[in-house]
């Protein structure tokens, strides 16, 4: 099996900035199923029930806690659908080839993952998990999941992150990490990102990615 591999540098300006090539590779998948997905031919569809909020973008709840200054940002909200997480046409002939939440990779019904988010979720569980990964490939994937979160704990959750490099982005702030899978020696990549009541976490293996961050905090904020 042959694998696409991307230097630290390509894979840095992926998930600071962000953008998806999904090289795909056949064979069993024999990872755990995190970042993952389910299908749509060029463009991406709405997640499986129990992935997406229902009806249009949901506000964020008012905050009960004190407000953060400069951190209790209210302009936010979680998409309904993940393509309105995104800008289609800007990834229309990458990533979103891929299956999108395919059952074989996310279960049926859709089974959630633990996010780094869970001890400072709200309690409405307003949540956006859009993963997409080609059941047959053995490590390539993404994933981009948005939820709602308590504002002045947030920040302090990404701190607590081992191996991760944080710095203020966008009014917020993104603590990523890059490292090598040990059986396919492709990079992985991990970025979790908080501003006011909204968590973003983007998961990619195998996929180089310019732009993607950005544009997912576009349609966030």
């Amino acid at each position: 099996m042959t694998h696409r591999r991307h230097t630290a540098a390509g894979l840095g300006a992926v998930l600071t900035a962000g953008a998806l090539l999904l090289s795909g590779c056949s064979g069993t998948d024999t990872t755990p199923p995190s970042p993952t997905a389910t299908s749509t031919s060029g463009t991406s569809t709405t997640p499986r029930p129990g992935a997406t909020p229902s009806g249009p973008a949901t506000p964020r709840p008012t905050s009960t806690t004190t407000p953060v200054p400069g951190v209790d940002d209210d302009t936010g909200t979680v998409p309904s659908s993940c393509d309105a997480l995104l800008t289609t046409s800007r990834w229309q002939d990458s990533f979103l080839r891929t299956p999108l939440n395919d059952p074989a990779v996310v279960g049926d019904p859709i089974t959630l993952p633990k996010s780094v988010f869970d001890p400072v979720r709200q309690p409405d569980g307003t949540r956006l998990y859009c993963a997409w990964r080609d059941p047959r490939a053995d490590v390539t994937n993404v994933v981009i999941d948005v939820t709602v979160v308590d504002p002045s704990r947030a920040s302090s959750v990404l701190d607590g992150l081992d191996g991760f490099r944080c710095e203020p982005l966008a009014e917020g702030r993104r603590c990523q990490r890059i490292t090598t899978d040990p059986q396919y020696g492709v990079e992985v990549g991990t970025t979790s990102f908080t501003r006011g009541d909204i968590g973003i976490e983007i998961s990619q293996a195998n996929v180089p990615t310019s732009g993607l961050l950005d544009d997912v905090i576009a349609h966030v904020f």
